[in-house]
């Protein structure tokens, strides 16, 4: 299908989806009376694209490509991720050749600018046999709107990819996005996903094992102040036997702020020898915060370990206290214990210098 028709169809799909709404289960938690769709093809798309390549990959603008929506097809059942296969314009396609090891972070940012603007940055990443790669990833900027994002991964057979990505937006912008990556036999993905901005963020991150001896790691970190909507929605799918995959999403959430987590390991009939992981780890400070979390199953091989679990809790008085006979103030004590809680997380980080960003927004949002 080409990429007009692609449009097309994902229009449709875009039209013909209702608005999501509190009886919907995943939405249930969730405010959305200031999203504003009306004439959303109209608006002004304030989107700024910043690549930062390395020699023998190709890093550049998203135009068609034959990979283009074979993730993420163009009737999805997603209003937010049809409305970006329909309407984006700036893009960015990452391709690391067969057997290629990339020697530097790959980065590619986005910036969203304007005032009741749009955006609608599309990705995608195509890791072939054999080769290894590092991509940085960011949606920042000052722009309010509504913002959707889609990013496709294909780590192919025996390849490698470290991939970190962050959201840090204002908070006068709506964000709503998709990832999913397909893991090749003997590949692997190692991802971080940060979301700290905006005053409603939706992700759903998925994962889908393709081939055996697959390997998916997938971390997360949500960090919530003032009346800031988190949603996470995770999905592990194992359509290969003897594949892995380990998931650790920690949030911190303080003020009125609200987080909704569902996650979904699914395993197919024909997946045995699974080994399949899911934690949610939720640190809540004040009493105003509202939080959810929903690990799900859905198995239907009978030779597999699957694990899963969740929490929400607050910090240790125990802990505090033994902190403050040590000499420390209780301020200083709790910020240890947020970032002990986060460490988990942050320590996946390859790219030095992003492992310090992430650690600067958590402490301009929590450590007071």
């Amino acid at each position: 299908m080409n990429l007009d028709s692609q449009r097309a169809l994902a229009w449709q799909t875009y039209q013909r989806l209702p608005l999501p709404s509190r009886r919907d289960v995943d939405w249930q938690r969730v405010d959305l009376r200031a999203l504003n769709l009306t004439d959303i093809e109209k608006r002004p798309q304030s989107l700024r694209v910043t690549l930062n390549s390395a020699p023998g990959v190709t890093l550049t603008n998203l135009a068609e490509q034959p990979h283009l929506g074979r993730a993420i097809p163009a009737d999805e059942p997603n209003k937010f991720a049809a409305l970006t296969s329909a309407l984006w314009q700036h893009g960015a396609y990452l391709h690391v050749p067969t057997n290629f090891k990339a020697d530097r972070p790959l980065e590619i940012t986005y910036e969203f600018t304007g005032d009741n603007a749009a955006a609608f940055p599309r990705t995608l990443v195509v890791v072939e046999s054999g080769a290894e790669a590092t991509l940085v990833q960011k949606f920042v900027g000052p722009g309010t709107g509504v913002h959707a994002s889609l990013t496709e991964v294909f780590v192919e057979e025996g390849a490698l990819l470290h991939y970190v990505s962050f959201q840090n937006l204002a908070s006068g912008a709506l964000d709503f996005t998709l990832k999913r990556a397909h893991v090749a036999r003997d590949a692997e993905i190692d991802w971080v996903v940060g979301m700290f901005g905006g005053s409603f963020s939706r992700y759903d991150v998925q994962c889908v094992m393709d081939g055996e001896g697959g390997t998916s790691f997938m971390y997360g970190v949500g960090v919530g102040d003032s009346r800031q909507q988190l949603g996470q929605f995770t999905r592990q799918h194992h359509r290969a036997g003897n594949t892995t995959s380990d998931l650790l999403f920690k949030n911190v959430l303080h003020d009125r702020a609200a987080s909704n987590y569902a996650g979904v390991i699914k395993v197919e009939k024909i997946a045995n020898g699974t080994n399949a992981y899911q934690s949610n780890r939720n640190l809540v400070l004040d009493k105003g915060v509202q939080c959810d979390t929903r690990p799900i199953l859905e198995i239907e091989s009978n030779k597999l370990r699957c694990t899963h679990g969740a929490t929400v809790g607050q910090l240790d008085e125990n802990q505090l206290y033994y902190l403050r006979t040590r000499g420390l103030n209780e301020t200083t004590a709790r910020n240890v214990l947020i970032e002990a809680f986060l460490d988990p997380v942050l320590a996946r980080i390859q790219v030095e210098s992003v492992q310090k960003e992430f650690a600067e927004l958590i402490h301009r949002k929590v450590v007071r």
